[in-house]
């Protein structure tokens, strides 16, 4: 089988590296997977950030194959169904009451692009017809499609697309640990909102729809930004009518020990985009939750034409819908976001135990069961080591060769296990780790470096 790899494309990956020791996955239980060659290895990002109830997870498995039986599809031009008018309800039961109505779909990134042109729309059939552009933060990540690489923030993802539409304006990532300027700590979250502020000024407020970011951004780092961020962010758009878009496409259900990221940073946006754990990664879902202020505009005579332009075929699939009721269902039942603050503290001091030997552990931070460890050469200057010599890459192989899956860049590694994650199996990651770190160093690949300036990669993508 593993011939048949050089005809398949993966995703963000080199194909001719990647063939050249391929990862075939056949099988899984519970955090583990198993290879074709028979290997098992705990999956600690959960597959893509989703697989958050585990592999072979029955309950969800037995719900699909139900639904596969009574409807499979849904012609989503004429009709909806019963198990997305269950899940609609479901969800807005567990969202504050100012959401009033969910647009289901089939990834993050139909999710992102939808809510964007939902606020482009809504400010078109509201009286603002010259609000078009969307501001998001450099070394984000929120989809794959057109208007999602447009917002996304990396360079390396725009690059090979580029010319991409217009209208999509970018800030600077609001990262506690790498502010732009000297400040005192308990300054950084103004000074960001400061930029942000200069730059709805400079672009005209009457110019701009939307304000999309993640409550925390991952694929910057598992960047946490610092407190009163975000609600400065709902305060600005508020002020100069700019909607704020919060893509909890990872954070949501569980992830970070809350059902959704808005509950932990007491901010909520006028449209909320959700995927990923929706569906403990057993079918293909994603949801854009609209406030009623925004769903307003969309409800009229079809004369009128105020009914939003877009869709996608397996958009609110009965056979998805089906999964996701199990899984948040199981999720609220299990009390699964509380293992995950458990177990995400646990993961955290056993990293921060690791630190204390290894100078080359710069920052371990995180919420819930997501986390990220930076690798620095220097704790003072937070200077990183050079890309060239692959730090990350390295962890990652000498953590799959123990039998851990990560995901890394030269400069960072993170970790999302399955949200039902017990203490030994956390233990078990901890421990496969200080092994992988001790092989790394062993290679002399943490020594003293060249101080080489080499640009950033993107931390670990989250896929869409």
């Amino acid at each position: 089988m593993h011939d048949e790899v050089r005809h398949t494309m993966v995703d963000f990956m080199q194909m001719k590296s990647f063939a050249e020791d391929p990862l075939v996955l056949t099988d899984g239980d519970g955090i583990r997977v198993i290879d074709v060659d028979g290997r098992r290895f705990i999956d600690g990002l959960s597959g893509t950030f989703c697989a958050s109830l585990g592999h072979g997870n029955a309950e969800l498995a037995e719900a699909g194959a139900a639904q596969l039986r009574r409807l499979a599809m849904a012609a989503p031009t004429l009709a909806t169904n019963d198990r997305a008018l269950e899940l609609v309800e479901l969800l807005l039961g567990l969202l504050p009451d100012r959401y009033s109505v969910i647009k289901l779909l089939s990834g993050g990134s139909e999710a992102t692009e939808s809510a964007m042109k939902i606020a482009r729309q809504y400010h078109k059939q509201t009286g603002n017809a010259a609000k078009y552009k969307i501001l998001s933060h450099y070394r984000s990540y929120h989809g794959a499609t057109g208007h999602a690489v447009a917002a996304s923030g990396w360079p390396v993802w725009r690059a090979p697309y580029e010319p991409l539409a217009g209208g999509f304006i970018h800030l600077h990532t609001p990262d506690p640990y790498r502010p732009p300027f000297d400040v005192a700590p308990e300054a950084v979250a103004a000074t960001y909102l400061r930029l942000v502020e200069e730059t709805i000024e400079l672009e005209d407020a009457r110019t701009i729809a939307a304000l999309i970011t993640e409550p925390v951004l991952m694929s910057a780092g598992v960047v946490i930004p610092p407190e009163g961020y975000l609600r400065g962010l709902r305060a600005l758009c508020d002020r100069h009518g700019i909607l704020l878009i919060f893509d909890e496409i990872i954070t949501a259900f569980g992830r970070l020990g809350a059902m959704f990221a808005s509950e932990l940073f007491e901010t909520w946006p006028d449209i909320l985009c959700l995927g990923k754990g929706l569906s403990g990664g057993y079918a293909p879902l994603s949801a854009v939750v609209l406030s009623r202020r925004i769903a307003d505009a969309f409800w009229g005579e079809p004369r009128d034409l105020v009914q939003f332009h877009s869709g996608h075929t397996y958009g609110a699939n009965p056979v998805a819908c089906a999964i996701g009721l199990a899984a948040v269902r199981q999720l609220v039942r299990d009390e699964i976001p509380a293992n995950a603050v458990r177990e995400g503290e646990r993961l955290r001091a056993g990293l921060h135990r690791l630190q204390e030997q290894r100078a080359w552990i710069g920052d371990i931070r995180g919420l819930g069961l997501l986390t990220g460890v930076e690798f620095v050469r220097d704790r003072v200057t937070r200077a990183r080591f050079p890309a060239e010599l692959g730090l990350g890459t390295r962890i990652r192989d000498a953590a799959r060769a123990r039998g851990l899956l990560v995901r890394t860049s030269h400069w960072m590694l993170v970790l999302a296990p399955p949200l039902t994650i017990r203490d030994d199996e956390t233990d078990e990651i901890l421990a496969i780790l200080e092994a992988a770190f001790d092989d790394v160093v062993a290679s002399g690949a943490t020594a003293s470096a060249p101080d080489v300036s080499a640009p950033l990669a993107p931390a670990p993508g989250a896929g869409r």
